[in-house]
């Protein structure tokens, strides 16, 4: 096994010298005296055998051994990075305006158009957290609570239109219907977007007061007001379904959505054009990140007892040598 670290990395100097060991050994050997045996013709040489070619394995085994100890001694270790990771996501209550008006085409390709196309990015585009979507004209329907569903999410977000619901804008209401989708939630950070683009003419609440009950719950509330004033002739699907031409005067109170805004302690966005409507979402997404932190630990596996067992068994390997093939008798 390779270690991937080492507990006293500088004992592996002591390799270098191994090498001027091995040198010293054979040196000294060669000046060793030599037994000269009478009788025998001058420039006699014994012919190779395997004795004689075994003659340097004691001395390799030995400087094997010791290189392997150094290895030892340097205490070799494998380390196993663990991490967890700790998402902290965010609930997020998406409130869109269905009414007539939202047909509406100084965005292109329309008001709703648009604004459907952006919110299923703003989706896509945030896999940790939970979120819920309500949608109102005349009054609000939730048409989905808090769920991390993306397709499903998307799927409610391109149905849904203003068929069966009263017309006009129940800004105040729906405020307080995405208030109730949050209310019980444990997310430290819960937040409202709510699109519209008009004026709060229907229901019995007020937007200021709504924000207000939302803020106190520490729910923070961010709003984009889309598309210009003025009146506009065009054909519109009304909410009994049938398709009808005719003109809708589309007025925006942005004094209202600027201080919803305020009281929820987030940010008034006004988007005349799909440029300006993306980059809302845009900010948006940037403001409420989901928070991750991670956590590491390190497992250490100790190498030493491999390393110093192959040491040994080198040593013994050379002992066993010395004292029978290569052993010396007087």
């Amino acid at each position: 096994m390779i270690p991937s670290t080492w507990s006293e990395p500088r004992l592996l100097w002591l390799l270098v010298l191994l090498p001027a060991l091995w040198a010293g050994a054979v040196w000294a050997s060669r000046k060793a005296p030599k037994l000269l045996l009478p009788g025998l013709p001058p420039g006699f040489r014994p012919r190779p055998g395997l004795r004689r070619w075994l003659a340097q394995a004691p001395r390799a085994l030995k400087l094997l051994a010791a290189a392997l100890l150094v290895v030892a001694l340097a205490s070799p270790v494998e380390k196993t990075a663990w991490s967890e990771d700790d998402i902290h996501g965010v609930d997020i209550a998406m409130v869109l305006d269905v009414s007539t008006s939202m047909q509406i085409q100084d965005v292109e390709p329309s008001r709703s158009e648009a604004s459907r196309a952006l919110i299923d990015q703003f989706i896509a585009g945030r896999p940790h957290d939970r979120m819920a979507l309500v949608a109102f004209a005349g009054r609000p329907v939730t048409r989905a609570p808090l769920t991390t569903d993306r397709d499903l999410l998307r799927a409610l977000v391109d149905e849904t239109t203003n068929e069966g619901l009263e017309d006009g804008t129940a800004i105040g209401e729906a405020l307080l219907m995405a208030g109730n989708r949050l209310r019980n939630s444990p997310a430290k950070s819960r937040v409202v977007v709510i699109l519209t683009d008009g004026e709060n003419n229907a229901g019995t609440v007020d937007p200021v007061s709504a924000a207000r009950a939302l803020s106190s719950l520490g729910i923070r509330i961010h709003t984009i007001g889309i598309g210009r004033e003025g009146r506009f002739s065009q054909s519109f699907r009304l909410p009994d379904g049938n398709v009808q031409r005719g003109t809708i005067e589309s007025r925006m109170d942005s004094a209202t959505l600027r201080e919803v805004a305020r009281i929820g302690g987030g940010k008034f966005f006004r988007a005349l054009d799909r440029d300006a409507l993306a980059d809302a979402w845009k900010e948006i997404d940037a403001l409420e990140r989901s928070k991750i932190s991670s956590r590491t630990w390190w497992e250490t596996h100790e190498l030493f007892h491999p390393w110093a067992l192959a040491a040994m068994l080198v040593l013994l390997m050379s002992v066993v040598l010395e004292n029978s093939l290569l052993r010396r008798w007087p």
